[in-house]
């Protein structure tokens, strides 16, 4: 027996999904939601979030919000590092609209610790990369860490059965679940400690590949195969606009330490001004912590040494017709480990 049902919701295709299953096989169990808010999403992810919300728990919202509504997340470019708080419309905004939504959505738990990932990598002296990442890790693992130890309960306590936390990972990416050679995974990492967690579309995905045609129709629930594959627009959605730029994820608006070539070639190409202030502020952070480090990686010649967006951007000029591929299991957030 296990008790209240916790989606780990970022406002993505994935988790969207991967709650919409778990709904659907347990639909009396007592849900929730539960989003770590870094204070950078594109506008449109944060609309797409609230109608994807009330959309899984089967409520109206009262208000209407688009991505034209909100204020820019920029600072001036010359604002110093030290002095960077985040645009201070854009927070106001942002906390006007939490408060709505919470008011709207009870079951939506949206957490935020205050900062962005650029306050982070410089309270923290560390410019996140691929290897290493400071914004994920306060802004996501601890803030979540920190809820579910007040607010959950894990295997062998004494008051109900154990939560249960859901992460919308595919079965393309079942090595972040299950884990492999170099990493636990999400399921033995929590377990250790007591916490259960469960991936619904990798689950879903097992069965079909499993069961037969005729057994498919018989053991699982009727409209469990359209979840996996069925647009938004059948929900009454609309996905976020990062997808269709050809993101593989929308997380921090884009801007993700831990993305590579392939996803920053992809920002220069449909998002020039958000590259370039990408580019600023990675400037101002290596000027802040100390040379010598970027949050990309250059492996030319064999060996591997750090590599700014500027230098980056050099290259794409330099190489316009190069093609930049992703690597099998780089088609979500790095970050959807954060819950391990």
């Amino acid at each position: 027996m296990t008790g209240r049902r916790y989606s780990m919701f970022s406002g993505g295709l994935g988790s969207w999904r991967a709650s919409k299953v778990d709904r659907l096989f347990h639909p009396t169990a007592e849900f929730g939601l539960v989003f770590t808010d870094p204070l950078y999403e594109d506008a449109d992810t944060y609309r797409f979030l609230i109608e994807a919300a009330a959309e899984v728990l089967g409520r109206s919202l009262p208000f209407t919000v688009t991505a034209e509504d909100f204020p820019d997340y920029r600072v001036p470019e010359d604002t110093p590092i030290e002095e960077y708080r985040g645009n201070p419309e854009w927070r106001a905004f942002l906390a006007d609209l939490r408060a709505r939504t919470i008011d709207a959505l009870p079951e939506l738990v949206w957490l935020v610790d205050g900062r962005d990932p650029w306050e982070v990598f410089r309270d923290e002296s560390f410019l996140g990369n691929s290897q290493r990442d400071p914004c994920s890790k306060i802004l996501k693992r601890h803030m979540a860490d920190a809820w579910r130890i007040g607010h959950c309960r894990r295997v062998g306590e004494l008051f109900g059965p154990p939560d249960v936390f859901l992460v919308g990972i595919g079965i393309d990416e079942s090595h972040r679940y299950y884990g492999d050679s170099k990493n636990l995974g999400i399921r033995r990492a929590n377990a250790a400690d007591g916490w259960i967690y469960e991936a619904p579309l990798i689950a879903l995905e097992e069965a079909v590949a499993r069961l037969s045609g005729a057994q498919i129709r018989a053991e699982l629930p009727a409209g469990a195969l359209s979840l996996l594959v069925a647009p938004v627009e059948e929900f009454g959605l609309r996905a976020p606009r990062m997808y269709p730029k050809g993101y593989k994820h929308g997380n921090c608006g884009g801007m993700c330490c831990k993305a590579g070539h392939a996803h920053y070639r992809n920002r220069f190409a449909v998002d020039p001004e958000r590259f370039r202030y990408d580019k600023i502020m990675e400037r101002k952070l290596i000027s802040y912590v100390g040379g010598g480090v970027a949050m990309m990686t250059d492996r030319r010649g064999g060996e591997k040494r750090p590599m700014t967006l500027e230098e980056f951007e050099q290259r794409i000029l330099a190489e316009p017709g190069r093609d930049y591929e992703y690597l099998p299991g780089e088609s979500s957030c790095g970050c959807v480990g954060a819950w391990a």
